[in-house]
């Protein structure tokens, strides 16, 4: 299967909290992000094309980063988001803090 990601994913362990199209908060853990977007394991995969509002509890930075971004790809396990408004400083930290250049 050929690579169609612009940026390479780096490996996370981070907590999040997201809303979408319920309106309400549901939370879960990002294991991979990049500069293009990140993957959401939660047992509420919010509907392809959706759009999400996302808070990432990065504990060793010691701070809240903010995503926002549009489901590109939903499973019962979670769901693949693609950034469309980012914290640009606080994703080059995380990406940084797991040891990927920026």
């Amino acid at each position: 299967m050929e690579e169609k990601r612009t940026h390479e994913r780096t490996s996370v362990d981070l907590k999040v909290i997201y809303m979408g199209d319920s309106m309400s908060y549901s939370r879960g853990r990002v294991n991979n992000i990049s500069k293009g977007g990140m993957f959401i394991q939660t047992d509420m995969p919010q509907d392809h094309g959706t759009y999400i509002l996302a808070s990432l509890d990065v504990d060793n930075l010691g701070k809240i980063v903010w995503a926002q971004g549009r489901v590109i790809r939903s499973t019962n396990h979670g769901m693949a988001i693609e950034f469309t408004r980012i914290d640009e400083r606080g994703i080059d930290a995380i990406i940084a803090n797991w040891g990927m250049p920026v």
